[in-house]
């Protein structure tokens, strides 16, 4: 008598089963392989984490001195009217022994009056003190009602001179009241380490 089993039980399906649990778990690990190939071909190579140490040997630091001395100014004795710019030279020379960065400013005087008030000083950097003129177009100025243009600014090197022309001018349309009057007031240059 023969007989044969069907059912799940049967010979030939576990066989078909083995066989495909078998080439699924080589399809698996071959699809694993081909994802860590992909993944370390994309990473752009390899790294590595390197340091290195080396001894930096000792150093000085020295200061340096800004110094900067200013020749005296002498502004014309002629007396001012609207439209009038009186104007002399002064030198400035750096003694130090570091750059320095020239910036005017200017002192109102203790006592505010109407020549004061519409008073307008300039300074410009020229040539030789023969070019300090009237004319002289002002690269920085300040009145003492009105905050100061910031265009000036000059470096002198270690040892260096340089003239400024210094300007006082009362402007056409200064009122009557500032005649007849007088003021005092400061013209600061600074030297700014550079």
């Amino acid at each position: 008598m023969v007989s044969m089993i069907h059912g799940r039980h049967s010979p030939s399906r576990r066989g078909f089963f083995s066989a495909l649990s078998v080439r699924s778990m080589l399809l698996t690990a071959a699809m694993l392989a081909l994802t860590l190939c992909m993944v370390v071909v994309s990473s752009g190579g390899t790294y590595a984490r390197l340091s290195s140490r080396a001894p930096i040997p000792a150093s000085t630091i020295s200061s340096g001195s800004a110094t900067l001395t200013v020749s005296a100014l002498s502004l014309p004795t002629t007396l001012l009217y609207p439209g009038l710019t009186l104007a002399a030279a002064v030198t400035v020379t750096n003694t130090g022994d570091v750059p320095l960065v020239l910036f005017p400013s200017l002192t109102p005087p203790a006592t505010t009056t109407a020549l004061s008030g519409v008073l307008t000083v300039g300074v410009a950097v020229v040539d030789s003190p023969t070019a300090c003129t009237a004319a002289t177009a002002a690269t920085w100025t300040k009145t003492f009602a009105g905050p100061a243009s910031d265009s000036f600014s000059s470096t002198l090197p270690i040892g260096g001179s340089a003239t400024l022309c210094v300007q006082a001018t009362l402007p056409m349309n200064a009122p009557a009241a500032s005649s007849n009057s007088a003021t005092n007031f400061a013209l600061v240059i600074t030297g700014i380490q550079n």
